[in-house]
């Protein structure tokens, strides 16, 4: 099974409706997206297969692997990852 990284977008707030998923480019390393989020987590997910929210600073690091502009002041994002068959 294949990782596919996306960040969902979603309008913002807790009522906020989903409205797409953007691509990661498939450069893009676990040990560079573990390094974001490794300290906030509570079991090691060095895989990084489970979801997070992406603030500012996340989204201005994650912006050189997605092909579409983002804006953290619009937009609520959320890193996520999913399985697709080999």
């Amino acid at each position: 099974m294949k990782i596919v990284r996306a960040i969902e977008v979603w309008e913002k707030g807790m009522d906020g409706a989903f409205l797409a998923h953007l691509a990661l480019a498939e450069t893009i390393s676990p040990v560079f997206l573990l390094s974001l989020f490794e300290q906030e987590q509570d079991k090691p997910d060095p895989d990084m297969k489970l979801s997070y929210m992406l603030d500012a600073e996340r989204v201005a690091k994650l912006q050189p692997y997605v092909a579409e502009q983002l804006d953290p002041a619009q937009y609520d994002y959320i890193l996520t990852a999913y399985g697709v068959p080999d």
